[in-house]
């Protein structure tokens, strides 16, 4: 069998890049005509049964549009795959298959290949799912098809329910060319960034990113980001002003539910199993989130009591005194200084000694004492296992207290490693160089 691919692509090529897959069309078209002419008798012997009943006239007309109506619905759903394509961007596939839609990130899938697979008699609009080989089918014709091969499971909401899927068999009529942009490696600063994620198995991390994607109309704040954090790490995440650092913290912790992807924290699901992840994270917003009339101390009572904190007076009084607190804890919280609400949103946050602490600028507002005990606080709380999980403006800061970092640029991760691999990758003599190398174009990603 040919493809119909008579198109040279080069890797100096604009993505993204669409892919139709319609071009031949008989099995749909006979599919369509056979169901078009049983539709209509359908609806012509159901409008001369209804013409037939003694009732109502309004009866008759209502059925009468119901028969009418009801087959041109159908008819429309099954066209829409003919007006949707396939989209290959340098670090994601979307699968567009009329009405569904699904994002592959290009570093899940391990092989793809042509194959020659013999479809239904019946065409489908729809995805199948092949529930003992945990593949999806979203074939249009036996022309150009490729059977994707994906390193691990990847959750697709395909109908009404969430399936783990291994492969993939689609076509398109551009097959030869869709194959060699696909083993064309994405280009990356850093490919340390995929291999560490790999490098860190499932049961250390304790706090998994897979594909995370976040899409406001045409706009993708979050564009398919995928990170692990192992337990005990001080995990910077670093990005200039809406490069999406705040949207990426309010979907991990749950507050925005993404586009795409999946999230998990300490092993639990954030939107599968919510309660039990959110018992084990603490979260302190980049604006404190106060009762402004309660007193300092009856505010983190309240949190306390809500969270069912054990011998919760004792550690109230031990976080006050560790953050400097103690004697301002009988004044209304609406009096604080910008940097005691933050201190305070912290003491809240750590109350019950979460696994995971995802902190949103957490140094905004702090006289520089403040912000050396809290970097201490920091360090001392990843020692005794807790993973954090923040975002930051100050590079000095990140470079002394991150294991790790990850540059986040217009929602893509362009880089991650620790400060000095991603110093002498970049040859610059400190990470703050090192991001504005990155992030003002200085580098190709």
């Amino acid at each position: 069998m040919q493809d119909t691919d008579n198109r040279t692509l080069s890797r100096s090529e604009v993505f993204p890049l669409m892919f139709s897959y319609t071009a031949i069309r008989s099995r749909f078209n006979n599919t369509l005509i056979t169901l078009c002419c049983l539709l209509f008798l359908e609806g012509g012997v159901l409008l001369l049964v209804l013409m037939l009943l003694p009732v109502h006239a309004s009866f008759k007309w209502g059925g009468a549009a119901l028969a009418l109506l009801l087959p041109i619905i159908i008819l429309i759903k099954m066209r829409a795959p003919l007006h949707t394509r396939h989209c290959l961007t340098e670090s994601e596939l979307t699968v567009r298959y009329g009405t569904f839609v699904a994002t592959v990130p290009r570093a899940l899938i391990e092989v793809a290949e042509p194959v020659q697979k013999r479809l239904s008699p019946f065409h489908s609009t729809t995805p199948l799912y092949e529930q003992d080989e945990q593949q999806l089918n979203v074939c249009f014709s036996e022309q150009g098809q490729v059977l994707l091969r994906l390193r691990k499971p990847l959750p697709l909401l395909i109908g009404q329910h969430e399936k783990p899927v291994r492969s993939i068999l689609l076509n398109v009529d551009e097959r030869d060319s869709f194959l060699r942009l696909l083993a064309q490696e994405e280009k990356t600063v850093h490919h340390l960034s995929g291999a560490l994620y790999e490098a860190i198995p499932e049961e250390q991390a304790a706090i998994t990113i897979e594909g995370l994607t976040a899409r406001f109309g045409s706009l993708s704040a979050v564009d398919n980001l995928t990170i692990r954090v192992r337990r005990g790490e001080i995990y910077g995440f670093l990005g200039t002003n809406g490069a999406g650092k705040t949207t990426t913290i309010k979907m991990l912790v749950g507050l925005l539910q993404p586009t795409a992807g999946r999230i998990t924290l300490a092993g639990y699901d954030i939107w599968q199993e919510p309660l039990p992840a959110k018992q084990r994270l603490g979260y302190v917003a980049d604006r404190a989130i106060l009762y402004e009339r309660l007193t300092g101390r009856e505010f983190l009572t309240f949190l306390a009591s809500v969270r069912r904190v054990p011998r919760a007076r004792e550690r109230i009084s031990s976080l006050l005194e560790l953050l400097d607190l103690s004697e301002h804890a009988v004044r209304p919280c609406g009096t604080y200084s910008l940097g005691m609400k933050r201190k305070l949103s912290l003491a809240g946050a750590l109350l019950h000694q979460p696994d995971v602490l995802v902190l949103d600028e957490p140094l905004n507002g702090l006289d520089p004492q403040s912000a050396f005990r809290l970097k201490r606080l920091l360090s001392e709380q990843a020692a005794a296992g807790t993973t954090i999980f923040l975002s930051l403006h100050d590079l000095a800061t990140a470079e002394n207290i991150c294991q790790r970092v990850g540059i986040i640029h217009k929602g893509r991760l362009l880089a991650e490693g620790s400060p000095a691999e991603l110093c002498t990758l970049l040859a610059a003599p400190d990470l703050e160089t090192a991001f504005l190398k990155l992030t003002q174009g200085e580098v190709n990603v």
